[in-house]
């Protein structure tokens, strides 16, 4: 009985089985799934999970989340084509493993860097690093993209400011001034003691007096002007002249030098330096480290918008900004609000410092690890596409810091110059009305008339244009014939001289005319 049993059950629990497995198979081959799912494990035979979990932190445009909130940038598109041919097996191939980015990204690199290989994370990004370096804590490196350099965020330079530099270098120059004004002062007292005996016209024997004009002639002479209103005539005074003169030029070309020489470094001082600098950058990026290095004072921030109103508001005194190129050309100009496209800043300069971005794999995913660098070195041509299609400068300004301050000098929008041109204005104006009111009410009624002549005196609005030519003319017949009855008159007084003189009579000579009146004269 034993013996029938156990070939009878077997036999009925192999049809069982059997019959389920094909319904199963059916079912499965009516829907499909089983084959794709097969076809799949096939295609990417164990060289990859079919799940990538992918830890990242926002740094555009190198990776970031689009208006759509997908994950979009530099990586994510470099990683795909890696992924499709060295885990799906091709481009031709259909895309089995999934990019599963974490739907939060992480805070700085740091935090990137502290979950490499935790949680079942197999690919961190972005991860600084050299183009040279092959392993980051003991894991895969691929450096991806070289930094194109850190540009230096700084605020446009206030127009005011240039001229009140201006002022300040001109009065920084206030002890050549002095110095040349009593050297001016001394030559004054010199020439006034050399030339006074002898021309005390121009030098008067005052000592006030004299040693002021003394001093006029220095100045006016030490500054080329020469006037010429005041000269000494001793041989003394006039070799000290030559001297002064000398020296004098000497001394005006130091002062201006010095003033010039105070222009021209506040227009050219444009160097920017880390060191001892006030400076702000992105917290736990590679910027920062730069200005740490070069022994900068530099304020960790937490966002691009932060950054930039602490350099516009310059608080506390912040000389500009260090932030990677591309991620400024991102904000200036492809961000949907682009904080960095503002006329008050301007790159200052682009730091040449070489680092680069990559990415680690870690865990299941070592396998693709030879086929991805391969790849990887083999895609330098579609890494630039990629670049140039994502990532932005920030445009420098058409005019350089010099120009700019140079022109800012006299910039019209300037407060410095808006107030001198209406200060100027308001005394030319307050001036003119006291000159006037001077002139109308104190000097003009205190003139006295001018008599009128005697065709004012005659000549009325009735008088026809015939009368008033021939008063004309009999006013200038008359004064024609006083001038010729003086002619006489003088001439008769210097012949009876000569008569004198040569001992002869008064009427030995007879003068025709002499004594001829001016009625005898129009009737002749």
């Amino acid at each position: 009985m034993r013996v029938f049993c156990c070939p009878a059950f077997v036999y009925v629990v192999s049809f069982i089985i059997l019959s389920h497995v094909e319904v199963v198979a059916s079912n499965n081959a009516t829907n499909g799934s089983a084959p794709q799912a097969t076809g799949c494990q096939e295609q990417v035979d164990n060289k990859c999970p079919m799940s990538l979990k992918i830890d990242w932190w926002e740094i555009p445009p190198y990776i970031y989340k689009d208006s759509k909130k997908e994950v979009t940038g530099i990586f994510p598109k470099i990683l795909e084509k890696l992924v499709k041919d060295c885990c799906d097996g091709g481009t031709d191939k259909p895309s089995c493993v999934k990019l599963n980015f974490s739907e939060v990204p992480s805070n700085d690199s740091e935090v990137v860097k502290k979950q490499i290989d935790k949680n079942g994370t197999l690919i961190s990004m972005p991860v600084y690093g050299d183009m040279k370096d092959v392993t980051f804590q003991n894991h895969p490196y691929y450096p991806v993209v070289e930094s194109p350099g850190v540009v230096f965020i700084v605020k446009k330079e206030d127009s005011s400011n240039a001229a009140q530099a201006v002022m300040e270098a001109v009065f920084q120059g206030w002890p050549v001034l002095l110095l040349t004004l009593i050297m001016a002062a001394l030559s004054g007292i010199v020439v006034w003691a050399l030339d006074t005996y002898w021309n005390p016209e121009e030098f008067p024997r005052s000592f006030f007096k004299g040693t002021w004009e003394g001093f006029w002639w220095a100045f006016v002479s030490m500054t080329t002007v020469g006037y010429g209103d005041r000269a000494p005539r001793s041989v003394l005074a006039r070799t000290f002249a030559f001297i002064w003169v000398l020296i004098g030029l000497v001394i005006i070309s130091i002062f201006t030098a010095t003033v010039t020489t105070s222009l021209t470094a506040i227009s050219l001082s444009n160097e920017i330096k880390l060191y001892g600098s006030d400076v702000v950058a992105l917290k736990n990026t590679e910027e920062q480290r730069l200005g740490v290095r070069n022994n900068a004072k530099v304020t960790e921030l937490n966002s691009v918008s932060e950054l930039k109103d602490t350099v516009i508001n310059q608080e506390p005194k912040v000389t500009g900004a260090l932030l990677d190129s591309y991620v400024a050309g991102y904000w200036a100009k492809v961000a949907e609000d682009p904080v960095l496209k503002n006329p008050d800043l301007r790159v200052g300069t682009v730091l040449d410092h070489q680092f680069a971005y990559g990415f680690v794999i870690a865990g299941a995913l070592k396998k693709a690890e030879k086929c991805m660098r391969k790849k990887l070195n083999s895609m330098e041509t579609e890494i630039t596409g990629i670049i140039q299609e994502q990532a932005k400068t920030m445009e420098e300004p058409g005019e350089s810091a010099a120009v700019e301050k140079t022109n800012n000098l006299f910039d019209a929008k300037s407060p410095m110059f808006r107030k001198a041109i209406y200060t100027c204005i308001g005394l030319v104006g307050a001036l003119t009305i006291c000159g006037l009111i001077w002139e109308f009410l104190y000097w003009r009624p205190r003139q006295p008339k001018e008599a009128k002549t005697e065709v004012e005196r005659i000549v009325t609005p009735e008088t026809s244009y015939e009368n008033l030519v021939a008063m004309q003319c009999a006013e200038i017949e008359e004064a024609m014939m006083n001038e010729v009855q003086r002619f006489y008159i003088a001439w008769n007084k210097k012949l009876e001289e000569l008569k004198r003189r040569n001992g002869q009579s008064p009427g030995d000579m007879n003068v025709i005319g002499m004594g001829v009146s001016g009625g005898d004269m129009r009737s002749m």
